[in-house]
Protein backbone atom coordinates (compact mmCIF):
# COMPACT_ATOMS: atom_id res chain seq x y z
CA UNK A 1 0.00 0.00 0.00
CA UNK A 2 1.40 3.34 -1.06
CA UNK A 3 0.69 6.37 1.14
CA UNK A 4 1.27 9.95 0.08
CA UNK A 5 0.61 12.92 2.36
CA UNK A 6 0.96 16.57 1.34
CA UNK A 7 0.26 20.01 2.67
CA UNK A 8 0.98 19.59 6.35
CA UNK A 9 4.68 20.27 6.45
CA UNK A 10 7.50 17.74 6.61
CA UNK A 11 6.87 16.52 10.18
CA UNK A 12 3.05 16.36 9.86
CA UNK A 13 3.21 14.62 6.48
CA UNK A 14 5.58 11.96 7.82
CA UNK A 15 3.42 11.48 10.92
CA UNK A 16 0.20 11.11 8.93
CA UNK A 17 1.92 8.66 6.59
CA UNK A 18 2.83 6.44 9.56
CA UNK A 19 -0.68 6.79 10.99
CA UNK A 20 -2.27 5.72 7.68
CA UNK A 21 0.04 2.70 7.36
CA UNK A 22 -0.54 1.65 10.97
CA UNK A 23 -4.30 2.02 10.95
CA UNK A 24 -4.92 0.10 7.73
CA UNK A 25 -2.49 -2.59 8.86
CA UNK A 26 -4.23 -2.84 12.25
CA UNK A 27 -7.69 -3.24 10.74
CA UNK A 28 -6.38 -5.77 8.22
CA UNK A 29 -6.89 -3.85 4.99
CA UNK A 30 -3.33 -3.11 3.92
CA UNK A 31 -3.50 -5.76 1.17
CA UNK A 32 -6.91 -4.51 -0.05
CA UNK A 33 -5.82 -0.91 -0.59
CA UNK A 34 -3.59 0.16 -3.46
CA UNK A 35 -2.96 3.70 -2.28
CA UNK A 36 -3.95 6.45 0.15
CA UNK A 37 -3.58 10.13 -0.63
CA UNK A 38 -4.08 12.70 2.13
CA UNK A 39 -3.99 16.47 1.64
CA UNK A 40 -3.84 18.49 4.87
CA UNK A 41 -4.58 22.17 5.27
CA UNK A 42 -4.31 22.81 9.00
CA UNK A 43 -4.70 26.58 8.57
CA UNK A 44 -8.23 26.15 7.19
CA UNK A 45 -8.74 22.84 9.02
CA UNK A 46 -9.63 20.95 5.85
CA UNK A 47 -8.47 17.46 4.95
CA UNK A 48 -8.94 15.54 1.71
CA UNK A 49 -8.36 11.81 1.85
CA UNK A 50 -8.66 9.46 -1.09
CA UNK A 51 -8.34 5.68 -0.79
CA UNK A 52 -7.94 3.55 -3.92
CA UNK A 53 -9.40 0.09 -3.44
CA UNK A 54 -7.18 -2.71 -4.66
CA UNK A 55 -7.54 -6.47 -4.68
CA UNK A 56 -10.58 -7.86 -2.88
CA UNK A 57 -10.81 -11.58 -2.09
CA UNK A 58 -13.57 -13.66 -3.65
CA UNK A 59 -16.65 -14.50 -1.60
CA UNK A 60 -16.34 -17.56 0.66
CA UNK A 61 -18.94 -20.25 -0.03
CA UNK A 62 -20.06 -23.16 2.12
CA UNK A 63 -18.11 -25.44 -0.24
CA UNK A 64 -14.93 -23.41 0.27
CA UNK A 65 -14.97 -23.93 4.02
CA UNK A 66 -16.52 -27.37 4.52
CA UNK A 67 -16.40 -30.92 3.24
CA UNK A 68 -19.35 -33.28 3.09
CA UNK A 69 -18.66 -36.18 5.46
CA UNK A 70 -21.54 -38.58 5.01
CA UNK A 71 -25.01 -37.87 3.75
CA UNK A 72 -25.94 -35.36 6.47
CA UNK A 73 -22.61 -34.18 7.92
CA UNK A 74 -20.53 -31.10 7.18
CA UNK A 75 -16.99 -30.79 8.53
CA UNK A 76 -15.66 -27.25 8.81
CA UNK A 77 -12.20 -26.85 7.28
CA UNK A 78 -11.85 -23.06 7.74
CA UNK A 79 -12.85 -22.24 11.30
CA UNK A 80 -12.57 -18.47 10.79
CA UNK A 81 -15.99 -18.36 9.11
CA UNK A 82 -17.71 -21.02 11.27
CA UNK A 83 -19.88 -18.52 13.22
CA UNK A 84 -21.12 -17.01 9.94
CA UNK A 85 -21.78 -20.48 8.54
CA UNK A 86 -23.79 -21.49 11.59
CA UNK A 87 -25.83 -18.28 11.45
CA UNK A 88 -26.58 -18.92 7.75
CA UNK A 89 -27.56 -22.53 8.38
CA UNK A 90 -29.71 -21.81 11.44
CA UNK A 91 -31.42 -18.93 9.66
CA UNK A 92 -32.13 -20.99 6.56
CA UNK A 93 -32.78 -24.48 7.92
CA UNK A 94 -33.63 -23.96 11.59
CA UNK A 95 -34.02 -27.17 13.55
CA UNK A 96 -32.59 -29.33 10.76
CA UNK A 97 -29.15 -28.07 11.88
CA UNK A 98 -27.28 -29.51 14.86
CA UNK A 99 -23.73 -28.60 15.87
CA UNK A 100 -22.13 -31.80 17.17
CA UNK A 101 -18.72 -30.33 17.91
CA UNK A 102 -16.72 -27.23 17.10
CA UNK A 103 -16.12 -28.41 13.53
CA UNK A 104 -18.93 -30.91 12.89
CA UNK A 105 -22.45 -29.99 11.84
CA UNK A 106 -25.29 -32.32 10.93
CA UNK A 107 -27.96 -31.05 8.63
CA UNK A 108 -30.95 -33.09 7.48
CA UNK A 109 -31.00 -32.38 3.75
CA UNK A 110 -31.14 -34.48 0.63
CA UNK A 111 -28.00 -34.81 -1.51
CA UNK A 112 -29.38 -32.36 -4.11
CA UNK A 113 -30.06 -29.73 -1.43
CA UNK A 114 -26.65 -30.40 0.13
CA UNK A 115 -24.93 -29.72 -3.21
CA UNK A 116 -26.96 -26.51 -3.65
CA UNK A 117 -25.98 -25.48 -0.12
CA UNK A 118 -22.28 -25.75 -1.00
CA UNK A 119 -22.66 -22.84 -3.45
CA UNK A 120 -24.19 -20.50 -0.84
CA UNK A 121 -22.06 -17.48 0.09
CA UNK A 122 -21.06 -17.44 3.77
CA UNK A 123 -18.98 -14.25 3.69
CA UNK A 124 -18.41 -11.65 0.99
CA UNK A 125 -15.48 -9.36 1.91
CA UNK A 126 -16.73 -6.71 -0.52
CA UNK A 127 -19.84 -6.16 1.59
CA UNK A 128 -18.03 -4.68 4.57
CA UNK A 129 -14.93 -3.37 2.79
CA UNK A 130 -16.31 0.16 2.39
CA UNK A 131 -17.39 0.24 6.03
CA UNK A 132 -13.93 -0.86 7.16
CA UNK A 133 -12.20 1.69 4.91
CA UNK A 134 -14.44 4.45 6.27
CA UNK A 135 -13.63 3.27 9.80
CA UNK A 136 -9.94 3.70 8.94
CA UNK A 137 -10.60 7.19 7.56
CA UNK A 138 -12.38 8.13 10.79
CA UNK A 139 -9.34 7.00 12.76
CA UNK A 140 -6.91 8.91 10.53
CA UNK A 141 -8.67 12.28 10.38
CA UNK A 142 -8.54 14.68 13.34
CA UNK A 143 -11.43 14.38 15.77
CA UNK A 144 -12.71 17.88 15.02
CA UNK A 145 -13.05 17.22 11.26
CA UNK A 146 -16.60 15.84 11.46
CA UNK A 147 -18.22 17.76 8.60
CA UNK A 148 -17.84 15.38 5.66
CA UNK A 149 -18.43 15.50 1.95
CA UNK A 150 -17.84 12.44 -0.22
CA UNK A 151 -16.90 12.45 -3.87
CA UNK A 152 -18.17 9.33 -5.65
CA UNK A 153 -15.78 7.46 -7.93
CA UNK A 154 -15.50 3.85 -9.01
CA UNK A 155 -12.86 1.96 -7.04
CA UNK A 156 -12.01 4.91 -4.83
CA UNK A 157 -13.37 6.48 -1.65
CA UNK A 158 -12.69 10.21 -1.36
CA UNK A 159 -13.76 12.35 1.59
CA UNK A 160 -13.36 16.05 2.31
CA UNK A 161 -13.44 16.64 6.08
CA UNK A 162 -13.45 19.83 8.12
CA UNK A 163 -14.78 21.36 11.30
CA UNK A 164 -16.49 23.98 9.11
CA UNK A 165 -19.03 23.62 6.29
CA UNK A 166 -17.37 22.32 3.12
CA UNK A 167 -16.90 25.14 0.63
CA UNK A 168 -17.04 24.91 -3.16
CA UNK A 169 -13.33 25.79 -3.37
CA UNK A 170 -12.48 22.60 -1.46
CA UNK A 171 -14.75 20.50 -3.65
CA UNK A 172 -12.93 21.90 -6.69
CA UNK A 173 -9.54 21.28 -5.01
CA UNK A 174 -10.55 17.67 -4.26
CA UNK A 175 -11.60 17.08 -7.89
CA UNK A 176 -8.31 18.59 -9.09
CA UNK A 177 -6.41 16.25 -6.76
CA UNK A 178 -8.41 13.26 -8.05
CA UNK A 179 -7.52 14.20 -11.66
CA UNK A 180 -3.83 14.43 -10.70
CA UNK A 181 -3.99 11.09 -8.88
CA UNK A 182 -5.61 9.37 -11.85
CA UNK A 183 -2.86 10.74 -14.13
CA UNK A 184 -0.16 9.66 -11.66
CA UNK A 185 0.92 13.24 -10.97
CA UNK A 186 0.06 13.30 -7.27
Amino acid sequence: MEVKVEGGGEFADASYEKICQSIYRDIGLQSNIDSVYLHCNAAEHVFIISVKIGRVPNPVTVGDMTIIAGEDMLKVTKELYAPRLLALLWDRYGEKVKQLSRLEITIKLGMQEMEELRSQVVYDPRVDLTTRILDGIDRILPEGARVRYSIPATGRITIIASENPIEEDWKKKANDILRKISKGEA
